[in-house]
C-alpha cells in the first residue's frame, strides 16, 4: 500500500500543477489506478483515473456546448449544482474549471431565502441539476433568476470516450483563480459562500502532507493510500475533501456509501462485506449506533484500522465503548479553515484520549481563553506558515492581516499539553450583569437528553443577574398554563442535576423557567440547531415578564376548581353551560360551540382526565368514567349523557349504536369509491426509482417506515403527508431521538435530498394540498403507504369518519397517478380480533365481511370498515385498462426496536402497564387471551416488512385463482412467527423492574407477580389514595387512562387463548418477517431499561 501511494504521489506532482492538470496526468500515467468506489442501487461501482479524466473531458465539452467558453480568471462565472451523491460532483467541479467556470455546491436543504441570498451574492445565473430534478430544488427554480440545465447521467459520462479538453494554465497563472465554492452552515444566519482558490487547495494539501516533528504519525499519514469509507455528503467541505484533497494528490481511495440515504452503521458493514477498507469517516451518530450494537461494532473492529468522526461531539461513554475495540479519533474542520492536519499524540493513546485533537504546528493554531475554562481556536496568520494556511488564500479572507477567529471553543486536556477537546461555539457564551460568564451548552444538552418530551432548551441571562431557562416541548400542541406548569415539574429534576455542576450565577431557579409557545418555536439554523441570538430576541417580552414575575407561582388546579364551584343545574341548558365552562377552563379555548368535537379541537388525554374530574365535582357523579368523555366528545353529547345518568343512572356506553352504524357507513364510502374514475394504462421505465407517498410519518411506526424506505434500494423520492405545518422539523427530531438521523448538516441534508414534507388534510379533496403539490405527487408517486390513523381505543366509530374519507381520497390519487399505482393500508389485528376469539381459529389473510369480526371499539370497527373499503377499491379500480394494486398490512402488537436504537413509546398500553406495575410493586401474571401468546414484532422489523410488501412484485399481491379473486385486496398478517408465552418472559420483566427501581428512586426491590384481578384492584386503590391530584396519579399510574382497556383485556380471563393470525402469505412476501426470531428476554430487559430511564 505504501509503495502504491508513493508511486501515486510521484505521478500526481500536485505541488506544481492546478487540479485539472493533475487529473489529466493521472489519467494518462496511472490510467487503471482506482480513483474511487461508489454505492449504487445495483452494487458498488469502481471508477479509475482514466474514467475520471475522460468524464471530466466530456463534462467540460458539454458545458461549453451549452454555455459557451467561460471567461475563467478570478471573476469566473459561477455555476450551481445539486444532485444525488455520485461522481458528478467531482467531475463537474473539475470540468467547470477547464471550461472557464467555477462550481458552487449548495446544500439542498437551504431555505429559499438562503438560496436567493447565495445566488445573488455569487451572481449565479445557471443552475445545474440531475434528472430527475431533486424535489428540494424545484421551488428554487421558481425563485432564482437562473437558467436550468440537466447534466448528463453518470452512465453517459463514464460510458463514452471524449476528446481531450485541454487546460493550459500553469499553477502560477491559475493560483488565485477560484477552484470551488462551498458555503457555511448558516448557524447564526444566512449561509455565506466560501470561495477556495487554487492556492487554497495547494495550501490545504501541503498542510496535511507535512511530516510531524519526531516522526509521530498524523491522521492523514495513517490514512495515506488507504481505502476510506466516507459517509459525508459531497456538497459539504468535509465530504469533498475526501474525494478531492485527500484522494487525488495522495492516492487515498474514497468509498462513498448510502447514495443519498441517511447513513447508518449497517451501511458500513454492508460495504465492508463487498469490499475491503481500512478507515471510516462518519458523523457522531453513526459511531453512536456502532456503540449500541456490539455485533456491528465487532464486525467493523475486525476489519478496520481506524474510525474518524467529524461534525460534532460524541458522549464519552459511547466513544469509550468504540475505542475499546478499534482506534477512534476526532477530526475537526470548518468551511473557512479546511481540515487541518491532526497529530496522533502518543500521550492520548489511553482511554478517553480519542476525543482530543492536537494540531500540527504548520496550522498556526492558537487558543484564546473566553469563559469558564473555554478557549477559542484562532488561526494566526504567519508568513513562515503561509504555504500551509489555506484560510488566507480563500477569496473571502485574503485581506485578513492577523488572524481568523473560528468561534469554536475547546477545553485543554488536564495533563497532556497541546491537546484540546471541542466543547461549544463562542456565540453560546452568556455574560451576566456582574461580568461573570458561563457556557450553557452542557446544561442545555443534559436537560434535553433527560427529557424526551423536550425538543430543545436554551439558557438565557445576558446582562441579567441570574440565568433563566427556555424549554421547547417536542409536541406542537398548544399547552395550557396548567400543562406548562406540569411540564416544568417533570423537567425540574434534570435541572437540579444540571445545577449541581454549574456555578452559582449560572444555576436555574424553578421560577425562571419558561415554556416556549407552540405557535412561535425557537428559531433554528438549517442544520437544526437553535439560533441563540435570534431566539432570545424573539422572546424578549416573555423573558422580561419572566424575570419580573419570578416570585409568582402557578396554581395548576385553578381551572378545575373554577368549574367545581358552579352550581349543579338539572335542566339541559344549565348542564350544557356548566360543561361548556369546564371544557374552556381545562383547555384554555376562548370559544367553543356545543357541537364541537373535543378531540378534533385538540383536547389531549390529560385534559380529558381533568374534565372528567371537573364534571364529577360539578354534578356529584363520582361514577362518571373517563371513557364517557371519549364516547361523548362534545358539550352537546356529554350534556345528554349527564342528564340520562342523572335520571336513571345508566352508563353512557354506545357500543350498540356503533354496531348499528357499520353497514350505513360502509354503504356511504363504497358509493364514494364507485365515483372514482377508472385508471388508464400506465408504464414505468425500466430501472426507474419508485417514488413513495407516506402518510403519518412522524409517529413511531412512521418514523421507522421512513428510515426503512430511505435505506431500501430502488426507492426514489418520498413524499411525507402530515397534518402539522412543521412536520419536517418534528420528523428530524423523531429520527434523531430514535438514533436514525446523523447529527449536524450531514443527516439533515441527506434527508432533504430524498424527502419532501407536505402539510395535508387527508380528509379533504385533493388531500388538502394545493394544485401544484398534488400534481407533483400524482405525476411521480407509484406507491402510497397509508399509515396515518389516530390510535385511540376510547373514541366512538363516528369519530373515525375523517379517516375513512381520507382512505377514499388516497384511492382517488392512486387511480389518477401517472404511473402504475399501489396502495398499502396499515391495518390492525383488532379489525378481526373478535371473530378470531369466538372461533378459536387463526384470522385468515382475507378481508372480513362479518360486522362482528372487529372488537367492539370505535377504533377496531373503523379499521374493519377501512379493510372493507380496500376490498371495494381493489374491485372497482381494476375494471379499466389498468388496475390499482391494493394491499392490507394487518399489524399485531408492535414492540420497540431491537436492531436499531429507539424507545418503545411509553404511552402505549404495555409500557403503560409496566410503568404502573413499577409503582404498584406487582405485575399481572397474564396478558389475557389475546396477548398471552406473545407474538410482538419490533418496530424496526415491522417497517422493513411493510416496505417488503410495498415493493413486492405484482404477482405477490395478486393471489392465484380466477378473475374475481384477483379483484380483492391482498391481505398480509404481520405478527411474530414464533410466539412465546407471557409467563416465560415474566421473570425478565420482573427482574428488569426490580433492577431499575424507577419510581421511588430507592434500592431495587422484588416485584410481586399477581392475578390480573388483584392488579386491577391495587391500581384502583392506589388511584383513590391520590385524591384530587389528577396529574400525579396520571404520572405514577398511567394505566388509569386505559382502565377500560385493561378491564376488557382480562374480561375473558380463563378462556382459551386467541389463536395467532395466519401468516403464510406474509412470510412468503416479506424476507424481514420470515427472518424474525421469538421475543427474547434480552429484548424485554432493553425495553424496560429504556422506559425506566424516561420514568426517572
Amino acid at each position: 500500500m505504501d509503495a502504491v501511494a508513493d508511486e501515486h504521489q510521484r505521478i500526481s506532482r500536485w505541488e506544481n500543477d492546478p487540479l485539472p492538470r493533475v487529473v489529466d496526468r493521472l489519467g494518462q500515467e496511472r490510467p487503471d489506478g482506482v480513483y474511487s468506489i461508489w454505492a449504487t442501487a445495483s452494487g458498488l461501482r469502481t471508477i479509475t483515473y482514466r474514467q475520471l479524466a475522460n468524464a471530466v473531458n466530456g463534462a467540460a465539452g458539454w458545458l461549453v456546448s451549452q454555455l459557451g467558453p467561460g471567461p475563467g480568471g478570478r471573476d469566473a462565472e459561477v455555476l450551481t449544482y445539486v444532485g444525488p451523491t455520485d461522481v458528478r460532483y467531482v467531475v463537474l467541479l473539475i470540468a467547470a474549471v477547464k471550461a472557464g467556470y467555477v462550481l458552487f455546491m449548495t446544500s439542498p436543504r437551504n431555505s429559499l431565502e438562503a438560496h436567493r441570498s447565495l445566488f445573488d451574492r455569487l451572481k449565479c445565473r445557471t443552475l445545474l441539476t440531475s434528472d430527475p430534478v431533486p424535489p428540494p430544488v424545484r421551488p428554487v427554480i421558481d425563485v432564482v433568476d437562473a437558467r436550468h440545465l440537466i447534466v448528463p447521467s453518470v452512465d453517459e459520462l463514464l460510458g463514452k470516450e471524449y476528446p481531450h479538453f485541454a487546460f493550459d494554465k500553469t499553477f502560477q497563472e491559475a493560483q488565485w483563480d477560484p477552484l470551488l465554492i462551498i458555503h457555511t452552515s448558516g448557524s447564526t444566519g444566512i449561509p455565506k459562500p466560501i470561495i477556495y482558490t487554487h492556492e487554497a487547495w495547494a495550501r490545504q494539501v501541503r498542510c496535511v502532507s507535512r511530516p510531524v516533528p519526531g516522526g509521530i504519525p498524523s491522521l492523514d499519514s495513517a490514512s495515506r493510500g488507504k481505502r476510506v469509507i466516507s459517509m459525508l455528503p459531497l456538497f459539504h467541505g468535509a465530504g469533498i475533501s475526501q474525494h478531492i484533497f485527500n484522494a487525488i494528490p495522495f492516492g487515498n481511495i474514497p468509498i462513498a456509501v448510502g447514495t443519498a440515504a441517511i447513513p447508518t452503521a449497517q451501511d458500513i458493514v454492508d460495504t465492508l462485506k463487498q469490499t475491503p477498507a481500512e478507515v471510516v469517516i462518519a458523523v457522531p451518530s453513526v459511531v453512536a449506533e456502532l456503540a449500541q450494537n456490539p455485533e456491528l461494532l465487532d464486525f467493523c473492529a475486525s476489519r478496520l484500522e481506524m474510525i474518524l468522526f467529524i461534525g460534532g461531539a460524541l458522549p464519552q461513554a459511547i466513544g469509550d465503548t468504540v475505542a475499546a475495540k478499534v482506534q477512534l479519533r476526532c477530526q475537526w474542520g470548518a468551511s473557512e479553515v479546511g481540515i487541518p492536519q491532526h497529530v496522533i499524540a502518543p500521550e492520548l493513546a489511553g482511554p478517553g484520549g480519542w476525543s482530543y485533537v492536537r494540531f500540527h504546528p504548520c496550522v498556526g493554531a492558537a487558543f484564546d481563553e473566553i469563559a469558564d475554562g473555554g478557549y477559542e481556536l484562532v488561526i494566526r496568520r504567519d508568513e513562515a506558515l503561509a504555504d500551509t494556511q489555506p484560510t488566507f488564500a480563500i477569496q473571502n479572507f485574503v485581506q485578513l492581516e492577523k488572524e481568523y477567529r473560528t468561534k469554536d471553543l475547546f477545553v485543554p486536556h488536564p495533563t497532556v499539553p497541546d491537546a484540546w477537546q471541542w466543547c461549544a461555539r463562542a456565540d453560546d457564551i452568556i455574560v451576566f450583569l456582574n461580568g461573570e460568564k458561563t457556557n450553557p451548552v452542557s446544561m442545555e444538552q443534559h436537560i434535553v437528553a433527560r427529557n424526551p418530551e423536550l425538543r430543545g432548551a436554551i439558557v438565557v441571562g445576558s446582562q441579567r443577574i441570574q440565568a433563566a431557562l427556555l424549554i421547547e416541548p417536542a409536541s406542537t400542541a398548544r399547552l395550557t398554563t396548567a400543562e406548562q406548569a406540569a411540564l416544568i415539574e417533570r423537567v425540574w429534576p434534570s435541572v437540579e442535576e444540571a445545577n449541581q455542576s454549574a456555578s452559582m450565577h449560572a444555576r436555574i431557579d424553578k421560577s425562571l423557567i419558561l415554556v416556549t409557545p407552540a405557535d412561535r418555536p425557537p428559531i433554528r439554523a438549517g442544520k437544526g440547531t437553535i439560533q441563540r441570538a435570534s431566539t432570545v430576541a424573539q422572546y424578549a417580552a416573555e423573558i422580561d415578564q419572566l424575570y419580573a414575575q419570578a416570585d409568582e407561582t402557578l396554581d395548576d388546579d385553578e381551572a378545575p376548581a373554577a368549574a367545581a364551584a358552579a352550581a349543579a343545574p338539572t335542566d339541559a341548558a344549565g348542564v350544557a353551560r356548566v360543561i361548556r365552562e369546564a371544557v374552556r377552563a381545562v383547555t384554555g379555548w376562548p370559544t367553543l360551540e356545543d357541537a364541537d368535537g373535543f378531540f378534533e379541537r385538540g383536547m389531549d388525554s390529560l385534559q380529558a382526565l381533568r374534565l372528567t374530574r371537573a364534571v364529577r365535582r360539578a354534578f356529584g357523579r363520582q361514577d362518571l368514567a373517563l371513557s364517557t368523555i371519549y364516547q361523548h366528545p362534545s358539550v352537546q353529547a356529554l350534556a345528554e349523557v349527564v342528564l340520562v345518568q342523572a335520571q336513571d343512572g345508566r352508563n353512557g356506553a354506545e357500543s350498540d349504536r356503533d354496531r348499528a352504524e357499520i353497514e350505513p357507513m360502509l354503504a356511504t364510502y363504497r358509493r364514494m369509491i364507485q365515483e372514482i374514475a377508472q385508471p388508464t394504462e400506465k408504464k414505468r421505465g425500466a430501472g426507474e426509482p419508485i417514488d413513495v407517498v407516506l402518510t403519518g410519518s412522524t409517529g413511531t411506526v412512521g418514523t421507522f417506515l421512513l428510515h426503512a424506505l430511505l435505506g431500501r434500494p430502488g426507492i426514489g423520492h418520498i413524499f411525507c403527508l402530515n397534518r402539522s405545518a412543521d412536520a419536517g422539523a418534528v420528523q428530524r427530531a423523531k429520527l434523531a431521538d430514535a438514533g436514525l438521523l446523523p447529527a449536524g448538516d450531514d443527516g439533515e441534508d441527506a434527508l432533504a435530498a430524498r424527502v419532501s414534507f407536505l402539510q395535508a388534510d387527508l380528509a379533504a379533496p385533493r388531500l388538502g394540498l394545493d394544485a401544484a403539490a398534488y400534481e407533483t405527487i400524482r405525476s411521480r408517486a407509484s406507491v402510497v403507504i397509508h399509515n396515518a390513523w389516530p390510535v385511540n381505543f376510547n373514541l366512538p366509530l363516528a369519530a373515525f369518519r375523517p379517516q375513512l374519507s381520507a382512505l377514499v381520497h388516497i384511492f382517488s390519487l392512486a387511480a389518477a397517478a401517472a404511473r402504475p399505482a399501489r396502495v398499502l393500508f396499515v391495518s390492525s389485528v383488532s379489525a378481526v380480533g373478535a371473530a378470531a376469539a369466538r372461533s378459536g381459529e387463526p384470522a385468515p389473510e382475507l378481508v372480513p365481511t362479518d360486522p362482528d369480526a372487529p372488537y367492539a371499539t370505535g377504533y377496531s370497527r373503523a379499521k374493519f370498515l377501512a379493510e372493507r373499503l380496500c376490498d371495494a377499491a381493489a374491485a372497482h379500480l381494476s375494471g379499466g385498462s389498468a388496475a390499482v394494486d391494493v394491499a392490507v398490512a394487518r399489524v399485531g402488537q408492535v414492540a420497540g426496536p431491537v436492531r436499531r436504537p429507539g424507545l418503545w413509546n411509553p404511552a402505549e398500553w404495555l409500557p403503560t402497564m409496566v410503568r404502573s406495575s413499577a409503582a404498584l410493586g406487582c405485575l399481572p401474571d397474564s396478558l389475557g387471551a389475546a396477548f398471552d401468546a406473545v407474538d410482538f414484532v419490533p418496530v424496526d422489523v415491522l417497517a422493513d416488512a411493510v416496505v417488503d410488501l410495498a415493493t413486492a412484485a405484482p404477482e405477490v399481491l395478486n393471489p392465484p385463482g380466477g378473475v374475481e379473486e384477483q379483484r380483492r385486496a391482498a391481505v398480509f398478517n404481520l405478527r411474530n412467527p414464533h410466539p412465546v408465552p407471557w409467563a416465560a418472559l415474566l421473570p425478565a420483566v420482573a427482574d428488569a423492574l426490580a433492577t431499575a427501581a424507577p419510581v421511588s428512586g430507592g434500592a431495587p426491590s422484588p416485584v410481586e407477580v399477581v392475578a390480573p384481578a388483584t392488579w386491577l384492584s391495587r391500581l384502583q386503590e392506589a388511584a383513590t389514595k391520590e385524591g384530587d391530584n389528577i396529574e400525579a396519579a396520571a404520572r405514577r399510574l398511567p394505566a388509569l387512562k386505559l382502565l377500560g382497556f385493561f378491564q376488557g383485556l382480562w374480561a375473558s380471563q380463563g378462556t382459551e387463548p386467541v389463536a395467532p393470525m395466519a401468516i403464510e402469505r406474509a412470510l412468503a412476501a416479506s424476507p424481514a418477517l420470515a427472518a424474525l426470531g421469538p421475543v427474547e428476554p434480552g429484548w424485554v430487559r432493553k425495553w424496560v431499561a429504556e422506559w425506566a430511564s424516561v420514568w426517572s
